[in-house]
């Protein structure tokens, strides 16, 4: 009887084992199968942004460079006509994408890449959607003195003074942000002018607008940004009508009390720091541009034939302490525009402007003075007869 109840507990016992060998068994398989799962769909998610990707940036050369294409953009008539579908992408049979453009007024448009990848009976797809703006903003109509052009995100296209007395005193012309323009801590003089935003206009902080004679308004329509061709292939183009041209290192160590005369060309990214300079015409550069006074003096003055500037194809930016910088022209920022000023004589008689831009001022405020004779030279549509850039504002992904 002991043998027969010991049989039993064995065959119970074994059971048992198997059947829980049988589950752990399961669960770990369960586990790889789950694993592999996860593993192709992140394979495959990644393989149809790339192709996806691939759509958008066929449609961006698309409307670059097919004459019909960009004329449809630039006059907002892009329609099912300029859409692109391609198989086989990237010489796999499996790939595909179809892409479309759409304005939403002229010189804007929502690009859409939708791809597909088959496996199977089963297809994978992923959405890409930018959009783009091109500048097409002329000289006869430019009105700014201040200008924040970018568009999209609430990081583009606003304008910020911030610091403490007053920062800036603007004599005549508009001021205008396309996101926001914001006063923070400070006071921000318009005499003779206008402020206006297409999204909102902030004091905070103990910020102060004061307007006299003048009038704010937002929100406006966005504005599109100037023109500025700075190495384009046409001979109109400010790398081709350069009168002295310098690497960054040989711009770089010029001696302090150095005078340039005309369209001073620099490739790269020059620097100008502690050095007193003087400029009779335009300064450009095809990367940054940084500007460090301590006590010394930055002058331009406009030219009677091609105006008076700073144009950076990049950044700019601006520290003065103490010292003298006066501009009779236009500064230009192709991205970030930033001025810091303390204690200095800091007087601009034209106008500046930026895909986003920030103003700190302490000890003395920026003068800025509406002055287009000094301006229109350089925004001249005859010498930027095409904005060298599409520029893509907002990027969003969808499954």
């Amino acid at each position: 009887m002991q043998k027969i109840k010991n049989g039993g507990f064995v065959l119970i016992l074994s059971v048992v084992t198997l059947s829980s060998l049988l589950i752990l068994g399961s669960y770990l398989l369960s586990v790889s199968i789950s694993e592999n799962k996860i593993s192709n769909v992140e394979f495959l998610a990644t393989k149809n942004y790339y192709i996806a990707e691939a759509g958008i940036n066929e449609m961006l050369w698309k409307i670059k460079n097919d004459t019909s294409t960009r004329e449809a953009f630039l006059a907002g008539n892009l329609g099912t006509a300029n859409d692109i579908n391609k198989t086989n992408v990237f010489n796999d049979p499996n790939a595909s994408y179809t892409v479309t453009a759409i304005n939403t007024v002229t010189a804007e448009a929502w690009i859409t890449a939708t791809s597909t990848y088959q496996i199977g009976n089963n297809i994978s797809q992923r959405v890409v959607k930018s959009y783009i703006t091109k500048a097409t903003g002329t000289g006869q109509d430019w009105n700014f003195t201040l200008f924040a052009g970018g568009r999209g995100s609430q990081q583009n296209g606003n304008f910020t003074f911030t610091g403490s007395g007053i920062v800036l005193t603007s004599n005549g012309g508009r001021l205008h942000a396309n996101q926001v323009f914001k006063v923070q801590g400070c006071e921000v003089v318009i005499n003779n002018g206008a402020v206006t935003s297409s999204n909102n206009i902030n004091t905070v902080a103990g910020g102060r607008l004061t307007l006299n004679n003048s009038y704010q308004s937002a929100p406006t329509s966005t504005i599109d940004v100037l023109q500025i061709d700075f190495d384009s292939d046409d001979p109109n183009s400010w790398k081709n009508r350069a009168t002295a041209t310098y690497t960054q290192s040989q711009f770089n160590n010029l001696p302090s009390n150095t005078v340039l005369n005309g369209i001073i060309y620099v490739t790269g990214s020059p620097s100008i720091t502690g050095k007193n300079l003087t400029v009779n015409g335009v300064l450009v550069a095809t990367g940054n541009i940084s500007i460090t006074s301590a006590g010394s003096n930055l002058t331009v003055n406009s030219d009677s034939v091609y105006g008076g500037g700073i144009l950076a194809k990049n950044n700019l930016t601006i520290t003065a302490a103490g010292g003298n910088v006066e501009v009779d022209g236009l500064i230009y920022s192709g991205n970030n525009l930033q001025i810091t000023s303390a204690g200095t004589n800091f007087v601009i008689n034209g106008g500046m402007a930026g895909f986003d831009a920030r103003i700190t001022a302490s000890g003395g405020s920026i003068i800025l003075n509406s002055a287009p004779q000094n301006i229109s030279p350089v925004i001249n549509p005859i010498y930027n007869p095409s904005a060298p850039l599409i520029q893509i504002d907002h990027w969003e992904e969808q499954y």
